[in-house]
C-alpha cells in the first residue's frame, strides 16, 4: 500500500470514527425514546410476528396506512437476521427492557455511520476531498446529528437517498482532482447506474413519502451527466415511480383502498407549520444552520445549485403540506452539511494565503464546538426514569395465557403505546388500553376488572376536560 492510498484511507477514517463516537454512544442514556420509535418498532415487530407488511387496525394502533411500510419490512429484516428479540432471552425485568430498547438503536446508529461515509463519497466526487472530510465531519459531530440516533423513517431512507445520489453523481466523467484515491479498474454501465439510483430513490420515497421531494435534484443529475439523454431519465423514472406504487397496489389488493385515502388525506391535514419546526431545528444547532445559509447563498452566487436542489423542493413542499416536525428535516441536514464545508472550506482557502495557523484556527473553532457540545447531549442520562416505568407495566400486566386476568391500561399516548410493542409482542402480555390522544371525549369503555393507570401530568390535564361522558367519571372514581 502507497502512501497516497494510506492518506487517503486515514482520511475517510477520521469521520467515521466520529460518527461511530456520536451515534453509537449511550444510547440508553440520550436522547429520550420517541413515541414515533414506538410506532415503528410495534410495526416492526408485527412483521416479525408474521401478521403481514401493513399494521391492521383491529391488532392495534387504528392510523394505519399513514405510512408506507417498506420502513418496517426493513427493520424487521434486519432486526431478525440478528435473532431478535429471541436472542436476547426477553422478559419483564429492568436489563431486558433496555436491551430491546438498545439493539434496534445500535442498528440505526451503524446506518448514520454508513451515510456519514456516503456523504463523504458524495462531496469527493462533487467537489473535492477537503470539501468532503468538512462536511463528513459536520456530519458526524454538529448538534442536530442526534437525531440520526433514534428510529426514524428519515434515518431508515437516509442510506438509500444518498446512495442513490451518488450513483448519479457516478455518472459525470469527474474533473482531474487532488483525490489520492486512485481511480477504480472496474467499468460499470451508465444504464446500471442509472437504474440502481432509480431503485435507491424508489426505496427511499417507499419509506416515506416526502422522500420524493429529491426527484428534481436526482433527476437534474441524471438528465445531464447521461448528456441529455431523455431515455436514460426515463430508465431511472421507472423504480422512481413505480416501487412507491407498491404501497397503494397493496390497499387495492386486500381491499382497503379507503382506509389508505382516509389516512393519507389525514396526513396532510394535520396543522403544524413549517416555520416551527424551522425554529426548532435552528435551536437544536444554531451555528449549523446559520453557517449552512450563508453556504447555500454562496454557491447560489457560484451558480452551484446543488445544495438548493436539494433544499427548496423539499421545503416548497413543507410548507403547503402543512404538517412538519422538527425532525422531518433530518433529509435536508446532509445539504447544510455540504453548503456549510464549501463555505467553511472557501474561507480557510482565502484566509490560508495570508496566514496558514489563523485558516486552521477558524476550521477548528467549529470542529471543537461541534464535538464539544454533543458530547455534553450525549452524555446525559434522561431515560432511566422511563425504563422504569416500562418496566413497571410490563411487570404488572399479565400473560395471555392468564386468560382471566386481563387488563386496561390507561394513560396518556406516550405510555400507552411506548410500551405496547414489547409488551403485546415480545413479552406476549396483551392489554386493553384507553388513550385521551385517540379517544378525546372518553367514548371508550373500561372492559376489564382490573385497571392499571399511568398519572403522568399529561394524562392528568386530559381527565379535567369538561365534557360529558360516563367512561371518564369512572376513570376519575378509580
Amino acid at each position: 500500500m502507497n502512501k497516497e492510498r494510506l492518506k487517503y484511507i486515514l482520511i475517510i477514517l477520521v469521520p467515521l470514527a466520529l460518527s461511530a463516537y456520536t451515534h453509537l454512544w449511550n444510547l440508553l442514556g440520550f436522547p429520550s425514546f420517541h413515541i414515533d420509535e414506538a410506532h415503528y418498532m410495534r410495526r416492526a415487530m408485527s412483521v416479525l410476528n408474521g401478521m403481514g407488511p401493513q399494521e391492521s387496525a383491529a391488532n392495534a394502533y387504528p392510523r394505519t396506512y399513514d405510512q408506507p411500510y417498506f420502513g418496517q419490512l426493513f427493520i424487521a429484516g434486519i432486526l431478525g437476521l440478528a435473532g431478535y428479540p429471541d436472542s436476547l432471552k426477553p422478559g419483564a425485568d429492568l436489563h431486558s427492557i433496555e436491551m430491546l430498547h438498545l439493539v434496534p438503536r445500535i442498528l440505526v446508529g451503524f446506518l448514520a455511520i454508513v451515510d456519514t461515509f456516503i456523504l463523504f463519497k458524495i462531496v469527493e466526487r462533487r467537489y473535492s476531498i477537503t470539501f468532503a472530510l468538512i462536511a463528513a465531519v459536520f456530519f458526524a459531530i454538529m448538534p442536530s446529528t442526534w437525531l440520526f440516533r433514534r428510529v426514524y423513517l428519515e434515518t431508515i431512507l437516509m442510506p438509500f437517498l444518498l446512495t442513490s445520489i451518488l450513483l448519479a453523481l457516478y455518472l459525470k466523467v469527474p474533473n482531474d482532482s487532488n483525490s489520492p484515491n486512485p481511480k477504480s479498474k472496474y467499468y460499470i454501465s451508465k444504464y446500471v447506474l442509472i437504474l440502481l439510483s432509480g431503485i435507491f430513490l424508489g426505496l427511499a420515497i417507499y419509506t416515506k413519502i416526502p422522500a420524493f421531494t429529491m426527484i428534481p435534484l436526482v433527476g437534474t443529475m441524471v438528465f445531464f451527466y447521461s448528456g441529455k439523454n431523455l431515455k436514460s431519465l426515463g430508465i431511472w423514472l421507472i423504480p422512481v415511480i413505480s416501487i412507491p406504487l407498491l404501497w397503494p397496489v397493496y390497499s387495492i389488493v386486500v381491499g382497503q383502498t379507503d382506509l389508505w385515502a382516509y389516512w393519507v388525506l389525514w396526513q396532510a391535514e394535520r396543522d403544524r407549520p413549517l416555520s416551527i419546526s424551522l425554529a426548532n431545528f435552528f435551536s437544536i444547532d444554531p451555528l449549523l444552520v446559520s453557517i449552512g445559509v450563508a453556504g447555500l447563498a454562496l454557491t447560489a452566487i457560484k451558480k452551484d445549485y446543488f445544495p438548493l436542489l436539494w433544499i427548496i423542493p423539499f421545503l416548497i413542499f413543507s410548507y403547503f403540506i402543512g404538517w412538519v416536525q422538527y425532525f422531518h428535516l433530518m433529509l435536508i441536514f446532509p445539504a447544510f452539511c455540504i453548503s456549510s464545508a464549501i463555505l467553511i472550506g472557501s474561507i480557510q482557502s482565502f484566509i490560508a494565503k495570508y496566514s496558514r495557523v489563523l485558516s486552521y484556527t477558524i476550521v477548528g473553532f467549529v470542529f471543537i464546538f461541534g464535538i464539544v457540545t454533543t458530547t455534553m447531549l450525549i452524555t446525559l442520562d434522561v431515560n432511566s426514569d422511563y425504563f422504569r416505568v416500562f418496566t413497571a407495566i410490563a411487570e404488572k400486566i399479565p400473560e395471555a395465557d392468564q386468560k382471566n386476568e386481563k387488563i386496561t391500561l390507561i394513560g396518556s399516548h406516550w405510555w400507552d403505546w411506548d410500551s405496547y410493542w414489547i409488551s403485546q409482542y415480545i413479552l406476549n402480555r396483551p392489554y386493553h388500553w384507553i388513550d385521551p390522544h385517540l379517544d378525546p371525549k372518553f367514548k371508550d369503555k373500561i372492559l376489564t376488572d382490573k385497571v392499571l393507570i399511568v398519572a403522568d401530568p399529561i394524562f392528568v390535564d386530559s381527565l379535567s376536560r369538561k365534557i360529558n361522558s360516563d367512561n371518564l367519571r369512572q376513570i376519575r372514581n378509580l
